[in-house]
């Protein structure tokens, strides 16, 4: 096979090395789906060249090529791909697979968990719920239908009203913009494409910005914005060094320089690193599919019965 095969390994190291910059430099929205969207097909597209590669390892057995009608020594001559680098293939499919399927589980668990708690807490979907509680705490409970936004009275003391708007706004905007599933995209790509492991955190930073920005959006002020995140999150320091439900997000070092966005103008839109990422997708996306077509040429070469070749192409 050629190079192509290998495009999508290439592009994902890529990716996974500008995503916090892109975070940064791209509008918070923008940032946020552009990102998850680049690493499904990044995901699906590096799957999908490891089992092409593996395919080639697969045919090299007896009993596969007998049931596929073609010749090993055929095969042997015409397959460029080393033994080693389809057997790396093969193992890389298999831990992938493992590992998205404990990310699918550990998400699965994780959701039934927030419903469990959503179910117990008093209201309706898309409610507020005050909990009596003196740490200071906010955090959005996504559900089937609206979710809920919970806040406890130590946070709801530490605030002032408008801040406590800024607050709600926040929080109400992850749900409304579903950014849980967006994490657990972005999650389940990195399981299954490594080179992506700096994606997750880039997307999580990109999701409270975009909350961020929705709140200062909704208060018309971002001063107040960066005041009450900042209020929020020296309150929630203050009361404990590891809550359970952080307000705002204000527990990673990310912080700061969420205020200082919030302080400066709204970030302008940039056209061209979203086209330049569209291309690098597309490329992703066009180079294990043209790798296949070198598997049907080695088919070819190798003497493979006529229908298992137009299989996918001839009428019916």
């Amino acid at each position: 096979m050629r190079v192509d095969v290998y495009l999508p390994l290439l592009i994902s190291l890529l990716l996974g090395l500008v995503a916090a910059p892109l975070a940064r430099w791209l509008p918070p929205s923008t940032a946020g789906r552009a990102l998850v969207a680049a690493a499904l097909v990044s995901a699906v597209s590096t799957a999908y060249a490891l089992a092409l590669l593996t395919w080639t390892l697969l045919a090299q057995i007896r009993l596969v090529a007998w049931l596929g009608g073609w010749s090993l020594q055929s095969w042997d001559d015409a397959d460029p791909v080393p033994t080693p680098v389809a057997l790396g293939a093969a193992l890389a499919l298999g831990v992938a697979a493992i590992r998205l399927a404990r990310t699918i589980f550990r998400h699965r668990r994780s959701m039934a968990e927030v419903r469990r708690v959503a179910d117990e807490l008093d209201g309706g979907p898309g409610d507020l719920v005050v909990i009596d509680e003196v740490r200071p705490e906010a955090f959005a409970l996504p559900a089937r239908r609206g979710g809920r936004v919970v806040v406890s009275t130590g946070m709801l003391n530490a605030l002032s009203p408008d801040e406590r708007h800024v607050l709600l706004a926040h929080e109400n905007a992850h749900l409304a913009h579903r950014h849980h599933l967006c994490r657990a995209l972005a999650d389940a790509a990195a399981a299954v494409n490594p080179l992506l492991y700096r994606l997750p955190r880039a997307v999580g930073y990109a999701t409270e910005r975009w909350a961020d920005e929705e709140a200062a959006s909704v208060v018309g002020d971002r001063a107040l914005a960066a005041r009450a995140l900042a209020r929020a999150a020296l309150a929630t320091l203050a009361a404990s060094s590891s809550p359970a439900a952080p307000a705002m997000g204000y527990h990673s070092s990310d912080v700061p320089e969420r205020v200082r966005s919030l302080l400066s103008p709204r970030p302008r839109r940039r056209p061209v690193l979203v086209a330049v990422l569209a291309a690098l997708a597309v490329l992703t996306l066009w180079a294990p599919l043209n790798a296949n077509q070198d598997a049907e040429s080695l088919l070819v070469h190798s003497g493979a019965p006529i229908f298992l070749l137009c299989a996918p192409h001839c009428p019916a």
